[in-house]
C-alpha cells in the first residue's frame, strides 16, 4: 500500500503531503473513521504519505478499509541538524557541488532510510503521542522485473541515540513485493541531463506548472526513491536547484548517516509552517537526503521546530 499511495501522491497535486495540516472537515471525518472502528481504545494513526492518501480517499469517496496499525516503537522526532556556517551564495555553492559529482556505475538498485511521523489519537480526538517510524527500503529494477523490500530501521531517541525496544527487531521485513517485467508503474520517465529540462520534468506527474521550490524538492525525493540517477542527471538536478532564488544555504552538516554535506532550505511550500531541506554531498556523492521540518506554532503534538519527515539515500 505504501508504494502504491506514494505514486498516487506524485500523480495527484491536490493530495495532502506528509506533514501537511488536514482541513477541519477532513480531520473530523478521519476521527470518525478511527473511532468508529475502535470506540473504546486508543490506536496509532500513521501520518505518512500513504496514510494521508488513505484519509483523503476516505473523505472524498467514502470507501476504505483500515486495518489496525502495528504498535509504535520509535521515540520522539530526530534531532535537528547543526549547520556550521560556510561562505558562498547558494547558487555558487550548488554549481560547485554539481561539478564535483563523481561518475556512478550503472545499477538498478535504490536503497534509502526514512522516518515518518506517527501519531496516537485518543478517544476525544486529541493527539496523545508522537513518534517516528524508521524504515529501510530497497527497490531493485532489472530485466526480470522489480522487487520492493521494506525492513524495520533503527529507532532513535530525541537526542539521536539508538534505542532498543523489546519486541522490535531491527532489520526484520515489514513487507515485500515482486513485480514482473513491465508491471512496476514508474511515476517518472528518464531524468533529463540539462537544468532547463529538470523543472518541467518534475512538474509533469503533477499536471501543473509553476510549483514552489519546496514542491520541487519533494518531487525530487520521489524521483530518487524510484530510480537511481547517473552523474549527468544529478548535475542537471543540482544546476536546476541553483537557479531557485528562495533556496538558502544553511551551512555544512553531517547527515543522519554520518556523511559530510551542505544543507540548503526553503519555506516556499508552506511559509511559516513547514520547511523543506536538501543535503548535498561535499564528497561527490550527489544528493544525500531531503527532509521536512515543522516550523509553525499551531500544533501541540510536537515541538517547533521538529523534523517530521526524512529520507537518506545510500
Amino acid at each position: 500500500m505504501d508504494e502504491l499511495t506514494r505514486r498516487l501522491d506524485a500523480a495527484r497535486p491536490a493530495l495532502p503531503r506528509r506533514g501537511d495540516p488536514l482541513a477541519a472537515a477532513t480531520e473530523e471525518r478521519m476521527r470518525g473513521i478511527v473511532h468508529a472502528a475502535e470506540p473504546r481504545s486508543r490506536r496509532p494513526l500513521f501520518l505518512s504519505v500513504a496514510a494521508a492518501v488513505v484519509v483523503f480517499l476516505a473523505a472524498t469517496i467514502g470507501f476504505v478499509a483500515l486495518g489496525k496499525p502495528s504498535a509504535s516503537f520509535a521515540a520522539a522526532t530526530p534531532p535537528l541538524l547543526e549547520p556550521t556556517p560556510v561562505d558562498g551564495a547558494p547558487k555558487d555553492l550548488l554549481m560547485q557541488l554539481s561539478e564535483s559529482v563523481a561518475p556512478t556505475g550503472a545499477t538498478g538498485t535504490v536503497r534509502f532510510q526514512s522516518w515518518s511521523l506517527s501519531l496516537v489519537i485518543g478517544e476525544g480526538g486529541a493527539v496523545e503521542q508522537s513518534s517516528i517510524e524508521p524504515e529501510v527500503r530497497t527497490i531493485e529494477h532489472g530485466d526480470g522485473g522489480s522487487r520492493v523490500e521494506v525492513r524495520r530501521g533503527q529507532p532513535y531517541d530525541s537526542d539521536g541515540v539508538p534505542i532498543e525496544v523489546e519486541g522490535y527487531d531491527v532489520g526484520s521485513v515489514i513487507w515485500e513485493q515482486e513485480f514482473g517485467p513491465g508491471e512496476y508503474a514508474f511515476v517518472f520517465g528518464t531524468a533529463p541531463t540539462t537544468a532547463a529540462e529538470f523543472g518541467p520534468f518534475l512538474e509533469q506527474p503533477l499536471g501543473r506548472t509553476g510549483i514552489t521550490t519546496g514542491d520541487a524538492l519533494l518531487q525530487l525525493g520521489n524521483l530518487l526513491s524510484e530510480q537511481r540517477l547517473d552523474a549527468e542527471q544529478l548535475r542537471a538536478a543540482l544546476r536546476f536547484l541553483a537557479e531557485r532564488p528562495d533556496l538558502r544555504v544553511e551551512g555544512a552538516v553531517e547527515d543522519r548517516l554520518g556523511r559530510a554535506g551542505l544543507s540548503f532550505v526553503t519555506e516556499s511550500r508552506s511559509p511559516g509552517e513547514y520547511a523543506e531541506r536538501i543535503i548535498v554531498s561535499e564528497e561527490g556523492l550527489g544528493i544525500l537526503s531531503i527532509e521536512t521540518t515543522y516550523i509553525g506554532h499551531d500544533r501541540t503534538d510536537i515541538p517547533s521546530p521538529a523534523v517530521i519527515n526524512y529520507t537518506a539515500w545510500e
